[in-house]
């Protein structure tokens, strides 16, 4: 079944003024700045929707972005799904926390380079980077881009979900994981025996960057960016250890150090 994909066109107009109300970029995080203050916010058709496509999978899976989560859920759900936290489902439907759960989790760094190369081309033949993002991140040229906008966010909700930490999506408010199965990135080819869905055996393939030629990133971060991805991604990098191992490390927000670096993982 193929998903039913939306073209990402962000938010303008009285979209824009709602958004800036609530202190967002994307109208479609106000849901997710209400969750995160103890509100449960109203849900239009859509959103029930997919909330009953995940009820009827009987397998909630958090939707990490640029951790091939739209091929899963054209598998699992039949549909796109948003980027949603568990912090959002526990708020707009607790009883999805109570089903089976997973996600997938991704080296930090390696993430941070598909998001790059996705950033700077727009996006891909399936999805657009988000409006309110479009016009700035068309503009990255190199590592250092991304980075600045990443040093000068104070909110989650001041960058693009595919630059977010993974940790923002799936702990809960105590700090701790909310889904049984945090599943390593590169180990995608054995979702499908490991949870018992054989649908999830074979993956179609989506969002890959289109990136080419010269306009490909040619060589990986330096020595002071590796420090600046660290930092920020502090949190996800635990998460990592926890997925590769199984042993669960201290989940903590980024530092501060030469450049500052926002502590987003809330």
């Amino acid at each position: 079944m193929a998903p039913d994909l939306e073209r990402t066109t962000g938010t303008t107009g009285v979209n824009r003024l709602l958004a800036s109300a609530f202190g967002v970029s994307l109208v479609s995080d106000i849901p997710e700045r209400l969750s995160r203050h103890g509100l449960r916010p109203w849900l239009d058709g859509k959103r029930r929707r997919r909330l009953d496509r995940i009820r009827e999978s009987g397998l909630l899976f958090i939707h990490i972005p640029k951790n091939a989560g739209t091929s899963i859920c054209d598998r699992l759900y039949g549909a796109q799904m948003k980027h949603c936290s568990a912090r959002y489902y526990a708020k707009v439907s607790p009883d999805l926390l109570a089903l089976p759960s997973f996600a997938l989790v991704r080296d930090p760094v390696d993430r941070f380079l598909s998001a790059f190369r996705y950033a700077r081309t727009g996006g891909t033949r399936h999805r657009t980077v988000s409006a309110p993002f479009r016009e700035r991140y068309a503009t990255f040229r190199t590592i250092d881009d991304a980075i600045d906008h990443l040093a000068e966010a104070r909110s989650p909700f001041g960058i693009d979900h595919i630059f977010r930490p993974q940790c923002w999506y799936v702990l809960d408010a105590q700090g701790r994981s909310a889904v049984d199965r945090l599943i390593p990135y590169e180990q995608i080819g054995e979702i499908g025996k490991r949870l018992g869905r054989e649908e999830l055996s074979t993956l179609p393939e989506f969002n890959r960057s289109q990136e080419t030629g010269s306009h490909k990133t040619d060589c990986g971060p330096s020595p002071s960016q590796l420090d600046f991805l660290h930092r920020f991604y502090a949190a996800d990098f635990a998460l990592r250890h926890q997925a590769v191992t199984g042993a669960p490390a201290p989940l903590r927000s980024a530092g501060t150090a030469a450049m500052p670096v926002p502590a987003l993982a809330v």
